[in-house]
């Protein structure tokens, strides 16, 4: 009793901010394969809740989800975009470890290894560049702190996770959820491109929108094959 009200914990604090932004096409086209794989599920809270308790994909994320949705931003975009970036791609890590634990399909489980063997050489890259640059003075832009399109990144791809119905099947709900998840990424690299002023950190911005755009068309793919 004690563990399932502990879990039961864990998980109202990541459904409190996956908030419902309403359902999805029930038959989506080639062109919605960013958003979601499946149709919406008409689930009640009560639904819902255990829907995400009973799913491990989505279990595995609720604690990086929580720590994105309360994370402050300096005002320093390099080093926001870091941050952020280190929670994106642990997530991703996550996500990779049970697909490749529970997955069947050999494809999808390759592409999950090498999710996590590149994204975990990137995070200590980025763990370095905050080490580095942390405690540096600079200059911050006039944006505001709370909506600096960072920001807005994860709450539109934490609605589009939360919008979508988990089908019990690791490989499909993989790969749907890792689609909304790498347009996140590869949109909060672009914003580093724009705002960021750190040439390192946007060499490497550049790199992710490559992978992420990659893994994103070879999804959308493989999802048309198994239809």
């Amino acid at each position: 009793m004690a563990k399932k009200m502990l879990i039961t914990t864990i998980f109202a604090l990541g459904i409190c901010f996956l908030q419902s932004c309403g359902n999805t096409n029930n038959h989506p086209n080639a062109r919605e394969l960013d958003t979601t794989m499946h149709p919406q599920a008409p689930l009640d809270s009560t639904g819902k809740a255990k829907m995400l308790l009973d799913n491990d994909l989505m279990f595995s994320l609720s604690g990086t989800l929580a720590e994105m949705n309360i994370a402050a931003m300096s005002g320093n975009f390099d080093l926001d975009f870091a941050s952020m970036m280190i929670l994106n791609h642990q997530a991703a890590i996550d996500m990779s470890r049970v697909e490749i634990a529970q997955g069947r399909d050999e494809q999808i489980k390759e592409v999950a290894l090498d999710i996590i063997n590149v994204q975990n050489a990137r995070i200590a890259q980025m763990q370095q560049f905050i080490m580095d640059n942390n405690n540096k003075p600079f200059k911050a832009l006039q944006v505001d702190k709370k909506y600096n399109g960072l920001s807005a990144t994860i709450k539109v791809m934490m609605d589009k996770m939360n919008n979508m119905h988990m089908t019990g099947h690791t490989d499909e709900d993989f790969v749907a959820m890792m689609i909304p998840h790498h347009r996140a990424a590869a949109k909060m690299a672009e914003d580093e491109l724009k705002q960021g002023r750190n040439q390192e950190l946007k060499k490497l911005a550049q790199q992710i929108i490559v992978d992420q755009n990659e893994e994103i068309e070879e999804f959308k793919a493989w999802i048309i094959n198994h239809q």
